[in-house]
């Protein structure tokens, strides 16, 4: 079953672990645990002794102030930066070129009078393995749901899908990702790494191959095989092999992940719609040349894709160092596609109106769906990786037409009970983006791990 783009955002944050390759123990770093240690290393600079308690937020313009630190990027990782060196009583501004906080966590509030959609992340995910942000979540009393608690439905055409079909799905996707964990557990680094399609290959003539692909590959990296590593795929896919599968590792609040990660923001000290230009290092801090202006610190926290960095949003004076800018061009985003689409009436009667994840098997790259999403007359719909992109490029109307007819192919009259509601991400168009999140290029998993070395004691990078 292919995903959305949930977890590797929200849970990037704060997990921290140690995984074990071949018989020797190392610590991998992964996108989600890269934010956490840049933010480790920015407060090495401006260590304290005060306590973790949230401390007053206080004026944030004053006329020549100099920051400890600038946060560029008010998505999650730049939000728990911000919280993070706050805690510790340091000055901080944030600068966010969107008018809204959040980033990659965005829900729209108002297609659906019902419920709001998440365009973005939408679970928290690796929660066996530590993630901090649900628990903020279950301590502000915010209801969540164990995404494995909830109905999954297979179709094969107009049918319900039959076992042996299903077992066939399962068989090759399980067969992927076992080959992934045995095989990246073999190599010791990036000289040995090999594309992800030398594991997946061998699976071509398999009747459910690229269903397969999709839980096993794209939806973990919003790129094909042929264009992702192995070991940067098993980097992640260790720490959770099945998400969506394994009971209480994935979870889902119907408040919406953008609203929550928008929350957070919440009494920072933050400033929206300011493009960042430029950021200059100098022997005694950086200066941040914006839309609104110049600002001033002692440090600076970049916590912006690197999308936008690999296609040169910001300029950085004097250029970064040749290994940072290489590892920033081999950390390209890949896409994942989502959308809603509103019924007049229910159109899965057989589900009895309840929140079903379905699996539409076919030997075509798949479109996989929530029905009666939260329990309303709303289809959620997903795609990785090409078919996301190849999506993205259709107008609205284009999208629209497609994702009935997807839909069609196994509830015929679903397109005359289509409401005229819908709404679509489109991250890969995103300027603020340029994708949904970052895969290794082949041969370089190490970028994450040279991307947590600060540049000149004064900036360092935490937006994956």
């Amino acid at each position: 079953m292919a995903v959305p783009f949930d977890e590797r955002d929200v849970s990037a944050l704060h997990s921290e672990r140690g995984v074990r390759a071949a018989a020797e123990p190392v610590t991998r770093l992964t996108r989600r645990n890269f934010v956490l240690a840049a933010g480790g290393a920015a407060l090495a600079g401006c260590s304290s002794n005060a306590s973790n308690a949230m401390l007053p937020i206080g004026p944030t313009n004053s006329p020549g102030k100099i920051y400890d630190a600038i946060v560029v990027g008010a998505g999650a990782a730049g939000i728990g930066a911000a919280r993070t060196l706050l805690s510790y009583g340091r000055s901080v501004l944030v600068l966010e070129a969107q008018g809204r906080a959040g980033g990659r966590a965005d829900t729209d509030n108002t297609t659906f009078k019902e419920v709001g959609f998440d365009l973005g992340a939408q679970f928290f995910g690796h929660c066996l393995s530590g993630n901090v942000l649900l628990g903020i979540a279950q301590a502000r009393g915010i209801k969540v749901v164990d995404f494995t608690t909830l109905p999954t439905y297979f179709y094969n055409g107009t049918h319900p899908a039959t076992l042996k079909q299903i077992a066939d799905f399962s068989a090759t996707a399980g067969g992927m990702i076992g080959d992934i964990l045995t095989q990246g557990a073999l190599i010791a680094g990036d000289s040995q790494d090999f594309l992800t399609s030398r594991i997946t290959k061998k699976y071509e003539k398999d009747t459910y191959y690229q269903n397969a692909v999709g839980i096993a590959v794209e939806t973990e990296t919003g790129a094909a095989p042929n264009e992702s590593s192995t070991l940067d795929l098993f980097n992640f896919t260790i720490g959770s092999p099945s998400p969506f599968l394994t009971p209480g590792d994935s979870y889902i609040a119907k408040i919406g992940m953008g609203n929550f990660i928008e929350s957070l923001a919440k009494g920072l000290p933050l400033r929206t719609n300011v493009l960042v230009k430029r950021i200059t290092r100098g022997s005694g801090g950086v200066t941040v040349e914006t839309s609104a202006g110049t600002f001033a610190a002692k440090t600076a926290i970049v916590a912006v894709s690197t999308g936008v960095l690999r296609a040169g949003g910001i300029e950085f004076v004097p250029a970064l160092p040749k290994a940072t800018q290489e590892a920033i061009d081999a950390l390209p985003l890949g896409v994942i596609y989502k959308a809603a689409l509103g019924f007049h009436k229910d159109i899965f009667p057989q589900f009895k109106r309840k929140f079903t994840a379905v699996t539409q098997l076919s030997s075509e790259p798949a479109i996989t769906y929530f029905a009666n999403f939260w329990n309303y007359n709303i289809v959620e719909f997903l795609a990785d990786a090409g078919l996301a992109k190849s999506i993205e490029a259709m107008s609205l109307t284009g999208q629209r037409d497609y994702l009935l007819k997807r839909l069609e192919e196994n509830v015929p009259g679903a397109a005359a009970a289509y409401d005229g509601r819908m709404t679509a991400s489109n991250w890969g168009k995103n300027p603020y983006t340029h994708g949904s999140y970052s895969h290794a290029l082949v041969h370089h998993a190490a970028a994450r791990e040279i991307l947590r070395t600060p540049v000149d004691d004064r900036m360092y990078f935490a937006g994956e």
